[in-house]
């Protein structure tokens, strides 16, 4: 997850230019939620809540896969208790790594419906007998579908579980565990992480906030502080030293493939909040810099691919992905990344560059304003680290903020030695 950073203030308003200024909200009535907000904007001819539960696929026990087994129980359940017909509608949660995410849309008079689903995510599960044990299997079938459609994501668990030196939290063993999966585990998860004090609730839309702080004040209001889970994953934190390499072989591949991962502690950090502006644009300038010396200028790479994910603590994730193109080795393409990657500085960062990468963003922002999908996929990044929420604005103003120091600074942390794990699979004739 790309998370952005967020200022302290209780109110974020929404750039000029725009019909009408928005803002985020907090509300002090909200029961024992860590936090609840409401975002009003009158747009659009909708509303919607968002309930984001705090932990994901990182939070996994054993086995892993427990918490997309969770998050389908629990959306069936509210619709079971609220509108009386389980899988009436599709399902309308999504479990990330660090986050599961409910939201129910509709018209503004739909707002207590909506806001009643939400809440009823929160209560133990109950379905229909058959209709749980069902759940197993069309959550062992989807995630097989997934792994079938992208083999790179086996890759990565590998080069992660070797990076980690884990098979759970951000390295899992998704396939292996999925025989294992039963409804006892789904229900302690639930217990545990679907704790009201481990919930963030976002309403936006067509609403006043006077009266989104009376429904959440009587919804929510039955709902208690409670321990949060712990996070064992924000823990796991490789030896700086390390160098892992992996060979395999398997007829899964299209494409003899270089699966790289790296982990760049930001020791002197507790937190990613100041960081992201940074983060956003030195990360988008490296990327630039890789796929040019990659795949633009070498003809030997099938295709290349580059994620970032930044933790709260201010841990930072790179895994790279290279397909390569027939009769170019797979150990000749692993030192050549890793000498693309030490020499990729080599010429200093330019203002144009950064330039270029902060007015990139500044015009996702923008647009995202206008379209309701990308408006709360804005208001859920931060919040699903249990940050307040923000306007696409406010990240506009960060990225504004952002210094051209504060951008080679990360850069160059980027790029300095550190743990890495590496799969060089080849693929099976």
């Amino acid at each position: 997850m790309r998370a952005f950073v967020l200022f302290f203030s209780l109110v974020f308003w929404v750039f000029a230019g725009t019909a009408q200024a928005q803002s985020v909200i907090p509300l002090s009535e909200k029961g024992g939620l860590f936090a609840a907000y409401v975002v009003p904007r009158d747009d659009f001819d909708r509303v919607d809540v968002q309930l984001i539960v705090l932990s994901g696929e990182y939070d996994d026990p054993e086995p892993s896969g427990t918490a997309h087994l969770t998050e389908h129980l629990a959306a069936f359940s509210a619709d079971a208790t609220i509108l009386r017909k389980p899988r009436e509608r599709d399902i309308y949660a999504t479990t990330h790594n660090v986050s599961t995410v409910y939201t129910n849309s509709g018209v503004p008079s739909d707002i207590e419906m909506l806001l009643q689903l939400s809440r009823a995510v929160l209560d133990t599960p109950s379905l229909p007998a058959g209709f749980a044990e069902s759940e197993i299997d069309i959550v062992q079938r989807e995630t097989q579908l997934r792994e079938r459609q992208s083999p790179l994501r086996w890759l990565r668990r590998i080069a992660l579980q070797n990076l980690y030196g884990s098979l759970r939290g951000r390295a899992n063993n998704t396939i292996e565990d999925l025989p294992k999966l039963n409804l006892e585990t789904a229900y302690q998860f639930h217990e545990t992480h679907y704790a009201p004090s481990n919930v963030t609730l976002i309403v936006s839309g067509k609403i006043e906030p006077e009266k989104a702080e009376e429904l959440v004040a009587r919804i929510f209001g039955d709902t208690e502080p409670s321990e949060t889970p712990q996070k064992p994953w924000l823990d796991h934190k490789p030896d700086p030293e390390l160098r892992f390499i992996e060979r395999i072989k398997s007829d899964k591949l299209a494409h003899d493939t270089v699966q790289f991962a790296k982990f760049v502690d930001f020791e002197d950090r507790s937190t990613s909040i100041d960081m992201q502006g940074a983060f956003f644009i030195a990360s988008d300038i490296l990327k630039e810099r890789l796929y040019k010396a990659l795949y633009y200028q070498d003809e030997r790479f099938f295709s290349v691919d580059a994620d970032w994910f930044l933790a709260k603590n201010a841990d930072l994730e790179l895994t790279i992905d290279l397909h390569l193109m027939p009769g170019f080795s797979l150990d000749a393409a692993h030192s050549h990344l890793t000498e693309t990657l030490a020499n990729l500085l080599n010429e200093p960062i330019t203002k144009d560059e950064i330039n270029q990468a902060r007015q990139m963003h500044v015009v996702a922002a923008r647009n995202a304003t206008r379209r309701p999908v990308a408006f709360l996929s804005f208001l859920k990044n931060v919040a699903s680290d249990g940050f307040p929420p923000i306007t696409p604005s406010v990240f506009v103003d960060i990225l504004n903020d952002t210094t051209d120091q504060d951008v080679i600074d990360f850069a160059e942390k980027v790029i300095k030695p550190a743990a890495t794990s590496v799969v060089l699979a080849e693929k099976a004739e």
